[in-house]
Parts: structure tokens; sequence; C-alpha cells
């Protein structure tokens, strides 16, 4: 499905981008080409007035007047006197050319309409483009001049093959330049793409492993439940209570597996309610060291609290989200913990920083298993797979905290053991919930 996502996307990124880009070159183009015509035809209409105004003072048209008028070459001139052309025009044009000059003046009502007519001793002309049978193309000028000694003809043609030759390279240039641009936009339209779902696609398949992952866990007690049920219709009464309570030890792990997933989707759909107010952290310690000290004591291991002596502000959090981060601490501390062990809560404050650690010396945990440690249903090894624990506990004292714009990370304790610390901001208005 992904794969087919990231061709359309590309194509369509692409196609988009290829479409402006294809429309600004041929606007470019279309105005470039339109002033450099415009601008060359001005030209050629200046230079044939300086010529035409030649031709009215010269009182004799020699060939060699005429040769040095075409600039040898650069202007094809054909002269007639009253329709009869003169010897110049018949021996200096070509076949070719002579085949274009009379094409022109057989059609020149038809191509030059609006010349008014000529006068005694004044000239009148009209500019125009031609484009031959060949598809060759010309700037004409069509001139009735009137002198004394009769009224002359002059049709005066300048190829435009440079012009169009310009133009025409103009286009390919702007050809190759798109299409290199288009290949550079797909090239980087498909790995664009590609980084863009990828985090999709993650976020996709973290949903996946997240849903089988809980529909294992939640299997697991249902099948027990179950079993349980089927064996109690048989058991006789003095065994039923037996399995009365593995019934009731497993709907009870279900119901906080089910507590901590409703957790955890609110907090992915960001409808946690969070009730901030200024808070004491050291009395939030102290209710959670008392909370566990019997099952400290159940467990052989010695719980300490290290509180600081110097007051210090109250810290804006919710408290009920707070201790609810303790205890998932503190428990697995405990749960980790060797008998004869210990485990350390550690409050302190500096420049508005709320720094409170969960210290024990139990089994620890490895580097590798330290990426990974707040991940969803994350449990490193066989040893820290205990039943009572989903790996759900770690991911929702992360967000938690993180709700609060705070920090939690893990480090290894000296000799042995895992630290957790956590970090809430009380003064930088940025960490504030």
């Amino acid at each position: 499905m992904y794969q087919k996502i990231h061709r359309h996307l590309t194509l369509l990124f692409t196609g988009i981008t290829s479409l402006i880009l294809i429309t600004m070159s041929i606007s470019y183009l279309y105005m470039s080409e339109h002033a450099l015509s415009k601008n060359s035809f001005l030209s050629f209409t200046s230079e044939v007035n300086t010529i035409l105004s030649n031709f009215e003072q010269q009182s004799t048209l020699t060939y060699e007047w005429l040769a040095k008028v075409s600039s040898n070459g650069k202007y094809l001139i054909a002269a007639y006197d009253h329709d009869v052309p003169l010897s110049y025009t018949t021996t200096a044009l070509s076949e070719k050319e002579l085949a274009l000059v009379d094409n022109i003046m057989k059609n020149r009502e038809t191509l030059i309409r609006s010349i008014p007519p000529s006068g005694m001793l004044t000239s009148t002309h009209k500019e125009f483009t031609y484009t031959s049978s060949d598809k060759e193309h010309y700037y004409a000028c069509y001139a009735e001049i009137g002198r004394t000694l009769g009224n002359l003809t002059v049709l005066l043609l300048y190829p435009a093959k440079k012009l169009y030759s310009q133009i025409f390279y103009s286009r390919i240039c702007f050809l190759v330049i798109n299409l290199s641009g288009i290949l550079l936009i797909f090239l980087f339209s498909w790995h664009y793409t590609k980084k863009l779902l990828t985090p999709i696609r993650l976020s996709q398949q973290q949903q996946a492993d997240f849903i089988a992952a809980a529909s294992h866990e939640l299997r697991t007690p249902l099948s027990v439940i179950l079993s349980s049920i089927s064996a109690l219709k048989c058991a006789p009464p003095a065994a039923q209570g037996r399995f009365l309570h593995t019934i009731e030890v497993e709907s009870s792990r279900m119901s906080r597996l089910i507590t901590d997933l409703l957790t955890l989707a609110r907090s992915d759909s960001r409808s946690w309610s969070f009730h901030i107010k200024e808070t004491d952290l050291d009395t939030l310690l102290l209710n959670a060291c008392e909370a566990f000290q019997p099952l400290a004591a159940q467990k052989q291991i010695t719980l300490h609290i290290d509180l600081p002596e110097e007051s210090f502000p109250a810290c804006p959090c919710d408290p009920e989200r707070i201790s609810q981060v303790f205890g998932i601490l503190i428990s697995n501390a405990l749960s980790y913990g060797y008998a004869g062990g210990s485990a350390t809560l550690k409050l302190s404050y500096k420049k508005g920083v709320f720094s409170c650690y969960v210290i024990d010396n139990g089994i620890g945990i490895s580097k590798e298993a330290k990426a990974h440690i707040f991940d969803r249903f994350y449990r490193a090894d066989a040893s820290r797979s205990k039943k009572e624990h989903f790996g759900l506990g770690l991911s929702i004292a992360k967000e938690i905290i993180e709700s609060h714009h705070g920090n939690i990370t893990v480090a290894d304790t000296p000799g042995g053991g895992t630290t957790f610390l956590i970090q809430l901001y009380v003064n930088d208005k940025k960490h504030k919930v």
C-alpha cells in the first residue's frame, strides 16, 4: 500500500511542480522572444528609413551604389521603374531570390493593404514579415519613392534566419533545462515523499505491534480464566475456592492491563485531563514512600527517602499524575530489586529545575535495553518479565512527564542497579504545562 501511495505522491508532486516550471518557462520564453523580435524588427525599420532616404536623394541608381546599399548581400534589393525591373535586380539576384521577389510583387495587394498612394517627390513604405514557401523568414519593406525622373518601386528583404536560429536555440536550451529540472524534481519528490511517509509507516507499524502485544497480553489471563471456569464446573466443592482465587487474580490482572491501555489511548488522542496546581513534591514523595513501605518490607527491601533541608518553591503539576509516576518507578524498583537490597527516593532543586530520583541496586538494565525501556510492551529479558508487569508502566510514566514538558531518563546506579531521573521545571515558562 505504501509503495502505491509513494508512487502516486511522487507523480503528483512531480506533475504539479513540473507544470508550474513549464508554465513559467513558456511565459518567460514568450516574453523574451516577443521582445527580441520586436527589437529586431524596429532595428530593421530604422535601417530601412535610412536606406529609403538615400534612395530619395540619389539621382542615379548605379549597380555599384545598389550593391553598396545592399551591404554585400545583407539585404535583398529589388528596384522597379514603372514596374520594370532595373538591371541590378535581374543581375544581382539569384533565380531563387528572383522567384521570391516575384511572388511578393504578385501578391503585394494582399500583403500590403494600407500603403497610401505616393505623390511626386514623396515616399511611402510598409514594413511586414514574410515567410517563403520553403519556410524561410524575412523582414520586408515595400516602398514607392517619388522622384523627379519618375516613380520608383523598391522591395527590400532582410533574411531573419539568424534571429529565428537564436529563438530555436533558446527553445532547445529551455527544453533541455526543463527536462533536467523535471528529472531532478522527480528524484527529489521520490526521496522526499519516501521520507515523508516513513513516520506514518513507522507509526502504523508501532500501532500494529501495540495491538498485537495488547491482544497477546489480554489473551493470557483470559485463557486462564476460561480454563479455571471449565475446571470449576467439574471440581468438587473443596477445590472450587482455589479456582475462584485464580479467576479473581487474573481478572484483577486484566483490569490493570485494560486501565493501562486506556491511559495510553487517552495520551495518544491528547484527551488526558490534567489539573495543574502548585504542589509540594516532597509531600508527594513522602506519601509514595509510606504507601510502598508494606510492599518493600514484604520483599525485604529497605525504602529510603532523601529530601533537601532548604526550602524550595512549589512545583506546578498535576499531583495525581506525578504520584502515579512515582508509584510506577517505585513499583519497578521493588519488583526488580534483591532481597536485602535498598531503594532510595531523592529530591533536589536548583535554578528552577526539580530533580526526582528513584534509585535501586537491583538487577539493572543493559545498554541495549535502555534505548527501548520506555517503549510500550517492552521487557528487556525474562528476568524482567514479571507476571504483574506488562511493559506499559514506564511508557505511561514517560507520557505523563512529557505532557508536563519535563524529562525522564534512565542510568546505571554506581555499584549496580538502575536510577530513574525525573526533571520538572518551575520558572521557565516554556516548560510549564
